[in-house]
């Protein structure tokens, strides 16, 4: 039975025409239109990380729907959504005739594509945990990011425990 990700073109596009549209024209009007336009998007923020202060905010945030964020303007914009489901999700497929009836789970539309999985990719997590590459946040936001290289005990190999 393999697992595999998918995501739904539909819903993933109404995120990146989002994103377009704050990168072009940050203002809470431009914000409160993506909201209202796109019915899987329930709240955006969109915060000023240099100067430390929320630039626009619209909708209302539901601790049920799945949070995600993005970078814009070289790291110095951070863009927050609240979406009713993630746009990639996982489906069991236990035969080939399977993958033609998968569906998105929000919008229920069969246009959806098959994607790699980063899951499938990590190599042994808990002695090997990948890091980001910071090297091209401003100075300023990188002067204020923290990584730590804590594994908590339960990821631990047992012959460190």
């Amino acid at each position: 039975m393999p697992l595999f990700e998918y995501e739904c073109t539909i819903c993933r596009s109404n995120v990146d025409e989002s994103l377009k549209q704050i990168e072009k024209n940050v203002t809470k009007k431009a914000v409160s239109d993506l909201v209202k336009k796109y019915d899987n998007i329930n709240h955006i923020v969109v915060v000023d990380l240099e100067k430390e202060e929320v630039v626009a905010e619209h909708g209302k945030r539901d601790e049920d729907c799945v949070d995600l964020n993005f970078y814009l303007n070289e790291g110095t914009i951070l863009t927050f959504f609240n979406l009713q489901k993630n746009y990639r999700f996982s489906e069991l497929i236990y035969e080939p005739s399977d993958e033609k009836k998968i569906k998105c789970p929000l919008c229920e539309t069969k246009k959806v594509e098959k994607v790699v999985s980063s899951f499938a990719f990590t190599s042994d997590l808990c002695t090997d945990m990948p890091k980001p590459d910071l090297s091209g946040l401003p100075p300023s936001v990188r002067k204020n990011t923290r990584l730590g290289g804590y594994i908590e005990e339960k990821d631990r190999p047992k012959k460190n425990r």
